[in-house]
């Protein structure tokens, strides 16, 4: 299954547009990115539907060491559906748009982005509408964004 999405056009990096959302709502497509992370006020974020898993959590990532909230959310990206997916929630207004979609997002497709045309290609080889995030160092052992304790 092969989809294809619009990239904004006036933007110097990959950015999605999900204006499915809410109008201007976009994502940051970051290919070395290990998780999804939520960059704009938890707020809106929960009026979209985001539940709160743990708060202030220590997590790796804009150049450093952050803090964030762990959020499940569950995403529809065309005809692809992320089932309460783990997301971190991290105010960060320096990044462009409101999701910073991460490589892992993808795994098991291949997909394109297409600088010329502005569009971003996803296929889905095994044609699994749902897609569940799962991330493993190449030891093959999982890694969580926090320990519940």
């Amino acid at each position: 299954m092969e989809q294809r999405f619009n990239l904004e056009v006036s933007a110097d990096r990959p950015v999605l547009k999900l204006d499915h959302l809410f109008p201007g709502c976009t994502a940051l497509i970051d290919t070395g990115a290990l998780f999804p992370v939520w960059t704009k006020s938890r707020e809106l974020l929960e009026a979209l539907g985001a539940k709160m898993c743990k708060r202030n959590v220590l997590f790796s990532g804009f150049g450093g060491n952050a803090y964030g909230d762990i959020y499940t959310f569950t995403l529809r990206l065309g005809r692809l559906i992320y089932p309460e997916m783990h997301i971190m929630a991290c105010e960060n207004n320096d990044i462009p748009g409101y999701f910073i979609f991460s490589a892992t997002m993808f795994k098991n497709t291949v997909y394109t982005i297409d600088d010329v045309e502005k569009k971003f290609v996803v296929v889905t080889k095994d044609f699994q509408v749902c897609r569940n995030i799962v991330i493993k160092d190449a030891d093959g052992v999982m890694h969580v964004l926090c320990e519940m304790v």
